[in-house]
């Protein structure tokens, strides 16, 4: 308690100095006078700020839930990796946004793991993993993920890739209170989307919802464009709106409303994607904010068949950014 009371004053500086930061970035306007995303190239000479509810512990989780609950806290495992600028994103723009620090703060302690680290985590049942075991025995495969345990320390949520900040404090909101991220709808409606019908070729099905700002960004930035419109072509593309609430029949032949099993899916971020490979199996699903290099890289993912052989998505991602560097191009992962 004492060397967590003398962390917290000094990360408290840091946090002040990233507010004025963020000041000047996070709520920059587009001329419509909405809020921009503006995502920076990481900067490794910025300090990045600690806030209070990072918890320097010794990554023995039995223990770590204990304590954080005795303080009235739950524990969140946060996975990230150097040179991440969506974990850079995270840290130096939605963390300490004053509204996010204060739930969190309320709410969380947060461990930080590196899905490459060596450092040694202890589970509840006294398994001793290294990091990048954890990470791989958990299934991440990008940064940031964040998962939010209960006061038992059992997940009670995923949350895969970056939000920006007012979508992550709807999302942190809506967990503190139990209430859905994803929008309400009225009633079920009569369509019917069949997810089932046989393909030559994997299925990508987007859920949207109706006033998405996300959703009209992403269909502007992303869908728009050529290479990423001529990678789509190679599925057979669905679009659920779930605001619309349709029905869903599933490959197994159920039915089920969108909404429901948007919920039972663990979506949290619109827009969301699910990739299903001919067989109607899911192998692959995209429920954050990410730019085209890895919405594309996702695309070609499935459609290539490469999670057969390679199951960690971040190393094939690795693979790629480094043949499209040995073709003399340059990446840009924020593109």
């Amino acid at each position: 308690m004492f060397r967590q009371g003398i962390k917290q004053c000094i990360q408290r500086l840091c946090w002040l100095a990233a507010v004025m930061v963020m000041a000047f970035s996070v709520h920059a306007a587009n001329p419509d006078g909405k809020p921009a995303i503006e995502m920076q190239a990481v900067d490794h000479n910025q300090e990045i700020p600690e806030l209070s509810w990072y918890l320097d512990g010794f990554l023995e989780l039995a223990d770590d839930v204990a304590e954080a609950k005795e303080r009235g806290h739950k524990i969140v495992l946060y996975f990230h990796q150097e040179g991440c600028p969506y974990c850079y994103n995270l840290v130096t723009q939605v963390f300490p946004e004053p509204r996010v620090d204060a739930l969190m703060a309320d709410n969380y302690e947060l461990i930080e793991l590196d899905i490459w680290g060596s450092r040694i985590v202890t589970l509840q049942d006294g398994t001793e993993l290294e990091e990048r075991q954890l990470a791989a025995m958990l299934k991440v495969q990008y940064t940031p993920t964040l998962i939010f345990l209960d006061e038992t320390g059992t997940p009670e949520r995923r949350v895969d890739g970056y939000r920006p900040p007012e979508a992550f404090l709807e999302l942190v909101t809506g967990l503190v209170n139990g209430k859905s991220a994803l929008p309400a709808a009225e009633g079920v409606g009569d369509q019917i989307i069949d997810l089932g019908m046989k393909a030559d070729r994997p299925v990508a099905v987007q859920l949207v919802a109706t006033d998405c700002a996300a959703c009209e960004g992403f269909s502007k930035e992303v869908l728009s464009r050529e290479d990423t419109q001529a990678l789509l072509s190679g599925y057979r593309r669905l679009d659920v709106n779930l605001t619309e609430n349709p029905m869903v029949k599933l490959p197994d032949g159920t039915t089920v409303a969108a909404g429901q099993w948007a919920r039972e899916l663990g979506i949290s971020y619109l827009p969301a994607w699910i990739f299903l490979d001919s067989a109607g199996k899911e192998q692959f699903r995209v429920d954050a904010y990410v730019r085209a290099f890895h919405f594309n890289s996702a695309l070609q993912y499935v459609a290539s068949g490469a999670y057969k052989g390679q199951p960690e998505f971040q190393r094939y991602l690795h693979d790629q950014a480094d043949q499209i560097r040995k073709s003399g191009n340059s990446v840009d992962i924020l593109e």
